[in-house]
């Protein structure tokens, strides 16, 4: 009796394990995605950088019931409001499409600059309440020049608004930088620093919904 019992305790700590986590194979890399707990982990933006974007005017919507924000969105103008690296240049407009979000949050997300700086998530996350969202993810993003690629790099993303039928209100934008490589030194001076981050606003406090 004993060992039947054993065997069925051993069983639903199997299924427990499964029902807490999911991995998502991406590459050679294996991302194991924790339950959704309504917040950013800090395996993916560390306590002290998420305590940083606060302190600068950042918002992290926090939650387990997001809204729906699929749909494709244009922040223009998109202006700096914070450099941690004291960067001051000019962010293009910036179009971001978000897709097949599903239950526990998952979602695709994907931006572009002047079509030819580019970037896809490598798996994105929303949490937040009511109509207010973040969304985080990983990203790798490139800018080409014909077959040319000048430069690339991996960020950590967050975009964070209030989702309404004309877009997200009050939207923000915000990258931590994580690694990058350019063509040549110039390419690269144009780029972050390792584990810096900028904090962008909409400068018409709307992010349009463009599709």
């Amino acid at each position: 009796m004993r060992n039947v019992v054993a065997v069925m305790v051993a069983v639903v700590l199997a299924v427990s394990g499964m029902l807490f986590t999911s991995c998502v194979k991406e590459g050679d890399e294996t991302i194991v995605i924790p339950l959704p707990d309504g917040k950013i982990p800090y395996s993916v933006i560390s306590e002290s950088l998420q305590d940083s974007l606060l302190a600068n005017g950042f918002t992290i919507n926090e939650g387990i019931n997001p809204p729906n924000i699929e749909g494709v969105y244009l922040a223009a103008p998109l202006d700096l409001h914070y450099a941690s690296d004291g960067y001051s240049n000019k962010f293009y407009d910036l179009t971001m499409t978000l897709t097949g979000q599903k239950m526990r949050g998952m979602i695709t997300y994907s931006e572009m600059q002047r079509n030819t700086v580019l970037g896809s998530s490598i798996e994105a996350q929303v949490i937040g309440h009511d109509s207010c969202f973040t969304m985080y993810c990983y990203q790798y993003i490139s800018e080409n020049s014909g077959a040319t690629q000048l430069w690339k790099c991996k960020i950590v993303t967050v975009v964070s608004g209030i989702s309404t039928d004309d877009g997200f209100r009050n939207c923000q934008y915000s990258y931590i930088m994580l690694d990058r490589e350019a063509i040549n030194d110039y390419y690269l001076s144009q780029l972050a620093a390792y584990e810096t981050f900028r904090i962008y606003y909409d400068g018409d406090r709307l992010a349009e919904k463009i599709r």
